[in-house]
């Protein structure tokens, strides 16, 4: 989904910073979304629909471990440093999330509290730097956009840490609101449905995809950009994108 939200918003002209822990990864991600963009544009050129040039810094890379408040704190400061002549952060999109499912009684303390510090603490620390940035009176606004997970609305079974998670980060998204509002920052999330990752074991993907369906990162991608897309003083506090299979509401 990363990968996808990058490449809708480059293709908006945007300049995007790609953060994770390991810079192999980045790196490889970083390219996909600059071949993603060609593709694209190649695709504009055979329909004669126009193409717009990517600058080589459209695409940036940072490694940070979001649960490491020092770590949050010197991206944060170096970025200010690198992009100050462009205004500095406008948009922060909140897309790292890792998953342990199991049963509940064999859960251990530990396994849950890392899933609360990648999906809950992780948020909150960009979130508050970006904060910082966007309620300057120089800035005018800004944005800000979690994205959460319809485990937050339905859970699944032994699920507890992931559905907590989620449960957590609507209440930030909607503390943050609150807080930032006085400043033109709209905050808001967005629940999507199954979207293949890695997080989940072949199987289990593919029951999902027999019985309830698939959104492609692309959908959540669009999801991003029509949130992102809107002026500072309107905000969707929430949204939600599932496959139209998946059996979120009703008896069925």
């Amino acid at each position: 989904m990363g990968e996808a939200i990058a490449s809708k918003l480059v293709g908006q002209g945007a300049s995007v910073i790609l953060v994770g822990r390991t810079v192999e990864r980045l790196e490889k991600a970083r390219t996909n979304v600059l071949q993603s963009f060609e593709h694209n544009n190649n695709n504009n050129d055979s329909n004669n629909s126009g193409t717009m040039e990517i600058r080589g810094d459209q695409v940036g890379i940072f490694s940070c471990d979001v649960t490491k408040e020092e770590a949050v704190v010197d991206m944060f400061n170096s970025l200010d440093r690198t992009y100050k002549e462009n205004g500095g952060v406008d948009l922060l999109i909140n897309n790292a999330g890792v998953a342990i499912n199991g049963e509940t009684e064999k859960m251990s303390g530990d396994a849950f509290s890392w899933v609360m510090n990648v999906n809950v603490v992780g948020p909150f620390l960009c979130s508050r730097e970006a904060l910082k940035r966007m309620k300057s009176p120089s800035k005018g606004g800004g944005r800000i956009i979690n994205i959460g997970s319809i485990s937050a609305i339905s859970p699944r079974p032994d699920s507890a840490p992931y559905t907590t998670s989620k449960f957590a980060v609507m209440g930030l998204t909607q503390s943050l609101a609150l807080d930032a509002r006085p400043y033109n920052v709209a905050v808001g999330m967005i629940h999507p449905g199954n979207v293949m990752s890695a997080i989940m074991s072949p199987e289990e993907a593919a029951r999902r995809e027999k019985e309830e369906g698939f959104l492609r990162p692309e959908d959540v991608a669009n999801s991003v950009l029509a949130m992102a897309s809107m002026p500072y003083h309107a905000n969707v506090l929430e949204m939600t994108v599932i496959p139209t299979r998946q059996p979120l509401v009703g008896r069925g």
